[in-house]
């Protein structure tokens, strides 16, 4: 062995010996052999055994797969084509797992153009790393804190004239990090009106050494204003300012908000003025109270003053004191808070009612600790509510007021003699309790159709209203209802009129008169029964019977048969159309004379949905559309049999008389007008010529279109049974473009 190589070795191992001494590793890549040499140190670091033989490829297979492994390759190969040494830091992962950061300083020796070794060095710097990720980390959370915050801070040095700000302070003062900044820019943001204040607190800072804190307004080039508090330390040296440095925060929406929450105390003073309304706190463990001023207002006592429970005791009405400490202890015993009312007497002996709603705050025990609440003066209110109970008790009728949802507010006197029960059994009842069960339908469809145009209005002469008092008789009366329009909302008031006398003064007229108008009746009915038939007869009658004698005139002299069978075939539809015609006049008699014809509550679109069931074949063999709209009045009180008969011929002939050219398009409604209920059926079918054939619209066997099943009696049903029912039907129509029937249920 040479001596030179002999000293390359010494010095080669009292290199290693030191680089493992200090923790440095150190690397050698012979490019000739193709061999890589790691001292002990980068063995540690990398965490394999000290007989481990590294390789190029092994080593480049510990950097972190992606851009740290992309950079090793890249500046192996940079060292090795172009010279160029290198200097990175990068992440490895151990053999063990283990993640560290490492920094790589590697040197290429060349020979003859040719590289021929690579030496360097390489460094654990993870603990480094460590340090300046929690350093970036503690900046970022420093810099989001000045943000959430909006504060930035400043360092200016009086000596220099040099003034640094934090990224957040350029942001609240809108100003480029790319721009300069010097105590001129910084004075020329500040709002012109606030310039001067500024300059003066800055001066005297210079010469006191004492920064006094700041609130000014700042103008950004935009004409955005901002309102900054600027706090700071100022630094000496021999008795000289030399440095200042602090912070500014941008306090526009905490003044915007504290500017708001006085505007809005002050509108909440005012309404509490207006509503005659005060707000109260009472700490019931240490007897304290705190009340709004409007509080002590109500009270007629000085504003401010310490108040405890007697205090509030004293102010109340001597008569009203012992229920007032009743209602705090038991309120503290239930652990609820329930309104009341009482009355307090000023210093100058005005007496005022008031009303108090409250709640109550329990400790994590369920102790009652504090009450909260409000209390209004109701003085007015009140002595309007005696005046009008006043004039309520004097009315001569039994009196009853209630909501939209019938709950019974207030009884007069008269209503309790009538009812035998007293307001407080009363209150807050459904009146429904007052009425028998039979008339609830009844009473119900009376009171939608109030509420829907509220009127003074009565209940109709010719129905039969009964109430129930406490001990179950039924008392008949006469019920007059008026809308009472209050602050709570609308509410109607119930007059009710004992009408005993009446009815049996009326019962004893109409026993004595019975016989008389039954036979008048009777005669009557006859009588209009003969002229009827005595028309129908001459008119529909005449003609089938003059038929059906002449075919038996024929069929007596007839010898052929075949022309007998054929006569006796015309006879049978002769007669057949007979019995028809007389079955179908009966029945509209019958309709007419009806003396009593019963009613009930009928949901207009279960009539809809029957006649619908029962035209089902030619509502989709003619594919016809039927809409509906029940909306405004969806019940009717009507005799059923009677409405379901005018439905079905309405909706039936609408499609009998459909146009070929359109699809049928039928269309049905029901609304109160004046307290009717009325209907209309429109189609878009043939219509009718109405100067024409108006007069004999609804006549017996009356028909206007060719139709193998048309025979003209529906309409003449219809309108016998609506006028039974005391109603009225009419129509308008268009030849070719449609027809609307209109029906007034009742009158």
């Amino acid at each position: 062995m040479k001596h030179k190589d002999i000293e390359d070795i010494k010095i080669k191992q009292i290199l290693n010996h030191t680089a493992n001494a200090v923790q440095i590793g150190v690397y050698e890549f012979d490019m000739v052999d193709q061999e890589l040499y790691w001292n002990d140190t980068i063995k540690k670091i990398v965490e394999v055994p000290s007989d481990f033989v590294p390789t190029l490829e092994l080593e480049l297979s510990f950097y972190k797969e992606g851009d740290c492994r992309k950079k090793a390759r890249q500046a192996l190969k940079n060292a090795i084509h172009e010279g160029e040494p290198y200097d990175f830091d990068v992440e490895m992962v151990t053999a063990k797992g283990n993640q560290r950061f490492v920094r790589k300083i590697g040197y290429p020796e060349f020979e003859n153009g040719t590289c021929v070794k690579i030496v360097g060095i390489l460094v654990d710097i993870s603990d480094r790393k460590k340090t300046e990720f929690e350093l970036a980390k503690k900046n970022q959370q420093l810099n989001n804190a000045e943000k959430m915050a909006k504060i930035g801070n400043w360092n200016w040095s009086t000596v220099t004239g040099e003034l640094t700000w934090s990224d957040n302070l350029y942001e609240i003062y809108g100003h480029s990090k790319n721009e300069p900044i010097s105590y001129e820019v910084y004075l020329n943001y500040i709002h012109v009106d606030d310039r001067n204040l500024v300059e003066q607190k800055i001066l005297k800072a210079l010469e006191t050494g004492t920064y006094d804190d700041l609130i000014y307004r700042i103008q950004h080039r935009d004409g955005t204003i901002k309102i900054i508090k600027s706090m700071g330390i100022v630094k000496t040296d021999l008795g000289k300012t030399v440095e200042m440095f602090g912070t500014c925060q941008d306090i526009s929406d905490q003044v915007n908000k504290e500017q708001e929450l006085v505007k809005k105390n002050q509108q909440l003073t005012f309404a509490e003025e207006m509503a005659q309304i005060g707000y109260w706190e009472w700490d019931i463990v240490n007897d304290h109270l705190i009340w709004s001023d409007n509080m002590y207002r109500i009270f007629g006592l000085e504003i401010g003053s310490q108040l405890g429970f007697e205090n509030v005791v004293a102010a109340i009405h001597p008569d009203d004191r012992d229920n007032f400490r009743a209602n705090a202890e038991e309120f503290i015993s239930e652990k609820r808070f329930r309104k009341f009312m009482h009355r307090i007497v000023h210093k100058n002996g005005t007496i005022r009612t008031v009303e108090l709603f409250g709640e109550l705050i329990m400790d994590g025990t369920g102790n009652v600790v504090k009450m909260v609440g409000i209390t209004q003066d109701i003085t007015e209110q009140r002595m309007s509510e005696i005046k009008f109970r006043g004039l309520l008790d004097s009315a001569p009728d039994s009196m009853v007021i209630v909501d939209q949802k019938g709950t019974i507010h207030l009884i007069n006197k008269q209503a309790e003699k009538m009812f035998g029960y007293t307001f407080s059994e009363l209150k807050e009842k459904h009146v429904s309790m007052l009425v028998p069960e039979r008339l609830w339908d009844i009473m119900e469809f009376y009171a939608i159709a109030f509420f829907k145009d509220p009127k003074h209005t009565g209940l109709p002469d010719n129905l039969d209203f009964f109430v129930l008092n406490k001990s179950g008789f039924q008392i008949p009366v006469q019920v007059t209802l008026s809308p009472l329009e209050t602050p709570e909302g609308l509410l109607v008031s119930i007059a009710i009129r004992d009408i005993t006398t009446q009815k049996q003064a009326a019962h004893r007229i109409m026993e004595t008169n019975k016989s008389l108008k039954e036979s008048a009746k009777r005669l009557k009915a006859q009588n209009r029964q003969l002229a009827e038939f005595n028309h129908i007869t001459s008119h529909n009658l005449r003609s089938p019977v003059s038929n059906l004698s002449a075919l038996l005139s024929l069929y007596k002299t007839e010898d052929d048969a075949e022309m007998k069978e054929e006569l006796i075939e015309k006879i049978e539809t002769v007669t057949n159309h007979l019995t028809w015609t007389l079955d179908t006049l009966v029945e509209s008699l019958m309709i007419k004379n009806a003396e009593q014809i019963p009613v009930e509550k009928i949901s207009l679109e279960d009539i809809l949905s029957k006649t619908k069931e029962m035209l089902a074949a030619q509502i989709l063999k003619s594919g016809a559309n039927i809409t509906s709209d029940f909306t405004d009045a969806p019940f009717a009180m009507y005799n059923k049999v009677y409405l379901e008969s005018i439905f079905l011929n309405m909706v039936s002939n609408s499609l009998k008389y459909s146009s070929e050219n359109r699809t049928p398009e039928i269309f049905i409604y029901s609304k109160v007008e004046n307290g009717k209920t009325k209907l209309e059926f429109r189609d878009n079918g043939l219509g009718i010529n109405l100067k024409k054939n108006g007069h004999k619209l609804f006549g017996f066997n009356k028909v206007f279109h060719r139709h193998k099943d048309a025979k003209g009696v529906g309409l003449f049903l219809t309108k016998a049974q609506v006028d039974a029912m005391g109603g009225s039907i009419w129509a308008e129509s268009e030849e070719g473009v449609g027809t609307s029937f209109f029906i007034n249920l009742n009158n």
